[in-house]
């Protein structure tokens, strides 16, 4: 388990127990609305917001995939990319949300509106073609990322797009 993912479970863990231990006070249903609060607070401040993206190998040495990650070629995908966001990380999803959901965004590297737009939609696309139950919320984060196809590109070819798309590790 990853720093970020111990830190975030024990948060998690620590605002769950004093949610309970709110609820069981007087007034209880106010003091769980409290900790409920905290806990979505936790939530917020435990995630990590991508900077950059990883050249992650598919197949073969050949292809690859630009997944937004945690500074540049960490492999840390335990990340998120919403409104306000403005990097490579987020050129990264653009490219791929137009090559692999269709969105004709501007490559800009802003997250605004129509990429929060865009990734709603393909956030519904996973979720009919999958069944993945993710949250549309506009959000990249870890549970759109394991569903999420990124554009190919072939090392063999100057780094060019194949004009193919792959989930990674699949």
């Amino acid at each position: 388990m990853s720093k970020n993912k111990r830190r975030v479970a024990g948060t998690l863990t620590l605002m769950t127990m004093l949610a309970l231990w709110a609820a069981l006070l007087p007034g209880g249903a106010a003091q769980a609305g409290v900790a409920g609060t905290a806990v979505a607070h936790a939530r917020a401040e435990a995630e990590v917001g991508c900077t950059s993206f990883s050249n992650m190998f598919q197949r073969s040495p050949a292809y690859y995939l630009h997944i937004p990650t945690v500074g540049w070629d960490s492999g840390d995908v335990d990340c998120v990319l919403a409104r306000g966001m403005n990097n490579v990380g987020v050129l990264a999803l653009q490219e791929s949300l137009n090559r692999c959901y269709g969105q004709g965004l501007a490559t800009d590297g802003q997250f605004g509106a129509n990429t929060e737009r865009a990734v709603r939609n393909a956030q519904n696309i996973i979720n009919s073609q999958y069944n993945a139950g993710i949250a549309v919320d506009g959000r990249y984060g870890p549970q759109t990322a394991f569903w999420f196809h990124h554009q190919i590109y072939d090392h063999n070819n100057g780094g060019y797009h194949t004009g193919a798309c792959s989930r990674w590790g699949w």
